[in-house]
Parts: C-alpha cells; sequence; structure tokens
C-alpha cells in the first residue's frame, strides 16, 4: 500500500561564498511529493517522488533553473579562469591512451581528448599510427577488440539505441556486422574472437533478468546468429552472476564462465570444432571449487587463482583435477600483506601482478621450472594491469600509471626485455616533479587498520592551515588504483593534501576485505572514510574546517552515508555521477538493479530491503540539518544512475529551513552518461573545492 502527500516549499535563498557582498541565489520552488512505501511490512518515506519522473515538465523546468544557478556560480567565481590556468599545464589537454592492444603486425589503442574518442592503429615495422574510428560522447565505446591478424575489430558500442556489437573492417572502415535487433540482441556485453570469421558474445534479450543471458556464435561472414549457451540451462545461475565467453589464443576450447558477486567461478568447457552446429559442454568448474578468475589453458594445463583457507595462489592443474585442489601444483602466492590482481600466461613464461593495499603494484615472471622472478619496472607506488598478451603468445604489454606521473605503457618479451612504448605513453607535467605520496594505516571503529594514500607537496608542513580533500569508494570489490589528474595535481602544488582512504569493500587487502563491507556490513565502508578524515585533521595534514570529500559513482553510498552520519567533518562535497538512492532502483523498469544485490541488498528479500534502507543516503537524510557545501555533477544520458539521485539529493538540501550560506548545486550534463567527461568534470570539482574549502 502507498500512500501519497505534497508538502509545498517555497523559494530559498543562498549565499555561495563567505563573502556577504555576494549576489545571492535564489532556489526555484518545488512542490514535495512524499510517499510512504510499504515493503515486507516497512514503511519508508520517499521524498521528492516527483523529480523521479523526469520527462514531467515540472521536474524539466526545475533542472533548467538549476543550470541557471550552477552556470552563474560558475561563472561568478570565474571557472574559465580557473580551467586557462590549467590549460598552461604541460600535458592538460594532450589525449589520454589506454585500451592498447596487439594483433600479429599492428598494435592498436584508444585516445581520449576529452570530446572524442579514437582508435588508433600503429605498425610494428614502423612510426607510422592513424586513426581508424571516432566516436563522440553520444556513443559509450565499452571496448573494442582486433582479430589476430589485424584486419577486423569488435566494438561493442552503446547509444539512444541500446547495446550492441559491430564488426568493422580495418582496410575499408565497412560495417561487416552487426548485431540483429530481432534476435533481441540489443543488450550485450562482451565478446570475443573464435576465429577469423567468428566471433563469441554475451546477450541477454531481458536486461532485468540476469538469468536470461546467453552465449552466441556469430558468423560475421554469413550473417548467422547462434544460441550456443544459456544461463536458463543453469540451476544455481541467479541475477548476481554475470556470463562471459573466454577462448585463449590457439586454443581449441571455448569456456562459458559464470562469476558471482562474491568472485567465485563456474565454467563449461566446449570444443570449437563444433561451435556451429552441436557443442556439447562439459562443467569442470563449480562455485566450491573456489576458482575466482578466469582460467588460461596451455599445453592441456589449467592455469588459475584459487581462493583456499583465506588466501589467493596462482596454481595448475589438469581439467580434471580442478576441484581437487590437493593436487594443485601452487606456482606463486603473494607475501607481505600483498594479493594477487591479475596474471598472464604464454608461450614460455606466466606473468603475476601483485598489489598491496590495491596501490603497491609489483611484476614477477614465472618460468617452466616455477621459478618467480621479481622485474624491476622502476616506478615506486603504482597501478599495474595487463592489456593484451600479443598473437605470437610471447609478449606482453602492460599499464602503468602513479600518481604523480602520467600512464606508461610497458612491452615485455619472453626474455624479460623490458621496453616503454614511446609512441603512447604519457609523462608528467614538469610543475609537479616536487608531489610525493605516503601511505598510511588508519585504526578504524573496529580497531581493522584502513590504509590510506596521501598525496602532498615535498617538505610538506603538517600545520593545520592546509586545504585537503579525500576520496573513497568502497564497492564492488574495486580499488581506487593510482592515477594521474592534472587538476587534482595542481591543487597539491599549491600546499593542500588530496588523500585516497583505500576502505573495506574494495580489494586492497583481499577477497575478505571486500566482503566485510557488503549489505548489512556496507557501514565499515564510510566508518573507514570517516577514520580516515579523522586522521587528517588530528595528524595536521588539514585545517579542521578546510576537509573536502570527493566520489563518484557507487562510492556515492560510502561518502554521502559518512557525511549523514558527521556532516560536519566536511566543508565540501562533490559528487561524480553518484549513486545516491539505490533502493530505488530496484523499482525503475529502465535500469538494471541487479549488479547491486550482491553488495547493497535487493528490496525483493527482507534481508537485502533492511540492507538497502540502512545504506541509502537519500533515505537516511535528516531535515534541518547544515550539510556541506554540495556540488553534483551528473550526466543526462546516465545508463547506470538516473539523474534523479542527484537531483532528490540536491532538492533535499535546498529545502532546509536552517540559514545557511551553503551552496547546494546540481550540474546535469546532458549529452554524457555515466563515464563523464574526465577533463571538465574534474575541473569543475576542484574550482568548487577551491572556492568552498
Amino acid at each position: 500500500m502507498k500512500l501519497l502527500f505534497a508538502t509545498i516549499l517555497g523559494s530559498i535563498t543562498f549565499c555561495s561564498c563567505s563573502q556577504e557582498s555576494e549576489p545571492l541565489f535564489v532556489y526555484p520552488s518545488l512542490q514535495n511529493i512524499t510517499e510512504i512505501v510499504n515493503e515486507h511490512n516497512i514503511d519508508y518515506e520517499n521524498n521528492f517522488l516527483n523529480l523521479e519522473s523526469t520527462s514531467s515538465s515540472e521536474t524539466k523546468y526545475w533542472l533548467k533553473k538549476q543550470d541557471s544557478i550552477v552556470k552563474k556560480y560558475y561563472d561568478m567565481h570565474g571557472l574559465e579562469r580557473f580551467s586557462n590556468n590549467l590549460d598552461e599545464i604541460g600535458n592538460i589537454n594532450s589525449p589520454d591512451y589506454y585500451w592498447l592492444k596487439n594483433s600479429s603486425k599492428e598494435f592498436f589503442y584508444w585516445g581520449d581528448n576529452d570530446s572524442t574518442q579514437v582508435l588508433y592503429m600503429g605498425s610494428k615495422s614502423s612510426n607510422i599510427v592513424k586513426p581508424i574510428f571516432s566516436a563522440t560522447y553520444d556513443k559509450t565505446i565499452h571496448f573494442y577488440a582486433p582479430n589476430i591478424e589485424g584486419t577486423k575489430y569488435i566494438l561493442f558500442v552503446s547509444d539512444e539505441n541500446g547495446d550492441y556489437l559491430r564488426v568493422k573492417d580495418i582496410a575499408t572502415g565497412d560495417t561487416i556486422f552487426e548485431t540483429d535487433k530481432d534476435m533481441n540482441t540489443q543488450q550485450v556485453s562482451y565478446a570475443i574472437w573464435a576465429s577469423e570469421d567468428k566471433i563469441i558474445y554475451t546477450g541477454w534479450p531481458n536486461h532485468e533478468n540476469s538469468k536470461d543471458s546467453y552465449l552466441a556464435v556469430a558468423n560475421i561472414s554469413t550473417g548467422k546468429m547462434k544460441m550456443i549457451f544459456s544461463g536458463n540451462e543453469i540451476a544455481e545461475y541467479n541475477n548476481e552472476h554475470f556470463l562471459r565467453p573466454n577462448i585463449r589464443y590457439g586454443s581449441d576450447v571455448l569456456q562459458a564462465v559464470i562469476v558471482n558477486g562474491g568472485e567465485q567461478y563456474n565454467g563449461y568447457n566446449t570444443s570449437l570444432q563444433n561451435i556451429e552446429s552441436n557443442p556439447k559442454w562439459k562443467q569442470v568448474m563449480h562455485e566450491k571449487d573456489s576458482v575466482i578468475y578466469y582460467p588460461r589453458e596451455r599445453n592441456g594445463m589449467m592455469y588459475f587463482l584459487r581462493y583456499k583457507n583465506g588466501e589467493k595462489t596462482l596454481v595448475k592443474t589438469t581439467v580434471e583435477d580442478i576441484g581437487h585442489p590437493g593436487k594443485d601444483i601452487v606456482l606463486f602466492k603473494a607475501e607481505n600483506q600483498a594479493v594477487i590482481t591479475d596474471y598472464a600466461v604464454t608461450e614460455s613464461k606466466i606473468y603475476v601482478i601483485t598489489s598491496k593495499y590495491g596501490i603497491d603494484n609489483r611484476l614477477y615472471a614465472i618460468d617452466k621450472n616455477n621459478s618467480a622472478e621479481l622485474l624491476n619496472l622502476n616506478y615506486p607506488i603504482s597501478g599495474l594491469r595487463f592489456y593484451h598478451t600479443d598473437a605470437s603468445l610471447t609478449s606482453i604489454v602492460l599499464l602503468q600509471s602513479s600518481w604523480r606521473e602520467n600512464y606508461v605503457f610497458i612491452n615485455v618479451d619472453d626474455s624479460l626485455n623490458i621496453q616503454i612504448n614511446q609512441e603512447v605513453t604519457r609523462y608528467t607535467a614538469e610543475e609537479f616533479k616536487d608531489i610525493e605520496n605516503d601511505i598510511v594505516e588508519v585504526k578504524s571503529h573496529d580497531g581493522t587498520m584502513v590504509p590510506m594514500t596521501i598525496i602532498k607537496p615535498k617538505n610538506f608542513n603538517t600545520n593545520s592551515s592546509n586545504k585537503a580533500i579525500i576520496m573513497a569508494y568502497g564497492a564492488y570489490g574495486i580499488t581506487v588504483e593510482p592515477f594521474y589528474n592534472a587538476a587534482i595535481l595542481d591543487f597539491v602544488r599549491k600546499g593542500n593534501v588530496f588523500a585516497v582512504a583505500h576502505v573495506r569493500g574494495g580489494p586492497e587487502k583481499g577477497l575478505k576485505w571486500y566482503t566485510s563491507a557488503i549489505k548489512e556490513n556496507k557501514k565499515n565502508s564510510w566508518k573507514d572514510l570517516l577514520s580516515c578524515s579523522q586522521y587528517l585533521k588530528d595528524s595536521g595534514y588539514v585545517n579542521t574546517d578546510k576537509l573536502g570529500v570527493y566520489f563518484a559513482s557507487a562510492g556515492g553510498v560510502t561518502a554521502a552515508m559518512a557525511i549523514n552520519e558527521n556532516p560536519e567533518m566536511y566543508k565540501a562535497a562533490v559528487g561524480e555521477a553518484p549513486m545516491l538512492n539505490p533502493l530505488r532502483l530496484g523499482y525503475q523498469p529502465n535500469f538494471n538493479a541487479s549488479d547491486n544485490d550482491y553488495d547493497f541488498g535487493t528490496k525483493s528479500t527482507l534481508e537485502g530491503f533492511k540492507s538497502l534502507l540502512k545504506l541509502d543516503p537519500i533515505l537516511n537524510l535528516k531535515k534541518n540539518r547544515n550539510y556541506p557545501n554540495t556540488l553534483i555533477i551528473s550526466g543526462g544520458q546516465d545508463e547506470l544512475v538516473p539523474i534523479y539521485d542527484g537531483a532528490k539529493y540536491i532538492a533535499f538540501l535546498q529545502s532546509q529551513k536552517i540559514k545557511t550560506n551553503n551552496a547546494y548545486l546540481l550540474d546535469v550534463v546532458k549529452d554524457e552518461g555515466h563515464n563523464l567527461s574526465p577533463l571538465e568534470t574534474t575541473r569543475k570539482a576542484l574550482f568548487f573545492f577551491n572556492n568552498e574549502l
């Protein structure tokens, strides 16, 4: 049963900064349609229900007024001047390069200049690099995959029409294959090459139910497609799982890998020989086997990560012995609080990446005698990831990034020759050479030691007169890896601090670090953040009244709940496409909330519903409290978090009847999705922090 009632809120004025002489803004009037919702015999109050109807004339008018307010704020305080100053710093407008991949003769990478995404192709035998595909931000390019010969590539694209795959010919630029709308394959998530004329992809006909996920084979020569594996046929498959194909180059084995939210893998194998006729599937992995990463096959042996007795190890075994951990040959296990994050298999080496606290990465090479060697990559405290194994299967490509150094692409061959790829590597600006970082551990509310990175100028004086920004994520087992951002570094070089709290909910200290902050234990994420924030104040890194909190996407739950618990901790807050109302996602037919079930809970069960109630930031806002200055930046085409999350949050803050000069601003970037333009968004965020701290 639902009950609706309305409260009329009058216009409210505010001064956006500390100077009394500055013009006052007037927040627009808004009718608060409040809904009392009953689930599992429990009532909750859903304020500003009307903002969930983003197509209504009332909502459109209100959003237009918010747009005028935030533009006035930007103009009044000089966003353009701020941005121009950043432009003067070297490399600020240079493209970001990522997704480096190899074929047998060419290499490929994306370039992102903040308005256009471009796919480049370069020859391994010359210095010639040319663009072969570009897309503006009305499309979202999720990945690409060249074939072994480098003559064709797969694109996974999202636009206003849905999600789809295209195969394009490099020589002509023509689209030679596209997933068929009539097969309900508009929703796709991943694809790989099975041969020169076949691809395997994941699709689903019903976006709301991951059990409908399937694998299909597409013959790009004939245009024929066929479903070859269905999640509906798997009894244990549920909405916390996702399905993905896996093939190692040169192998005849296709794997259907089913991954649950805790990264426990089910796996089915079949031969590629009969893939278009009648493939015979054999289950080779079960969740009980504790396989937690995509297995790689080489010469009849399987290589994978196993989580056993609280420890992740890299092992090899036969297909038949995957379910018998006692027969594992342990190739590698991390030490000194580090964990294994990834591995790659070539013809003569196995490469392993370890991470301590999610940020201090190391690369090891294991030879045929199972001997591991630490490779020297010369960059301390850095993020590291594999990008691709060569079609020749004799080398790897890595991306290395750090808080101060820009992206560095590294080629490593099986002779252990290490070479920086100069074509796509970006180096740090000279202005940022005198910036350093520390790693500290902070005691949280329950005694748990939480790692935190502190980025600061060299010879930093902890005299409590500085500004500081703290960032945290804490969801999906994803860490905030070291990254290079000129706007943040410019903030730091002026005598300030940027900190990243590696809170529970990420993978920083292993799988338990992640699972100790899900559902009913989600509070550990924001309590870790609060503890790290207090440490910055107590240790003199920041003036007591000059701390801001920065968050994005699912990090909105962590940060906004920390604000709810202690709004006096922060002077300012900025959220990028933040998740602020996760419970309401379950009511929206156009949004897939299943990805959140494992982390946050689902309203379909009493336990999950109670969990969501406790961790939903908007539902836990308190009336007539002085919340920090807040800027929410949302994408008008966000496919993951609806714009009303930020709208409802800001509307609530603006509705407060207490006297305050705080700025509560909403910036909806109409043509962008969940992945907001990084340069412009960070500029706005740092601009806001500079003004409000």
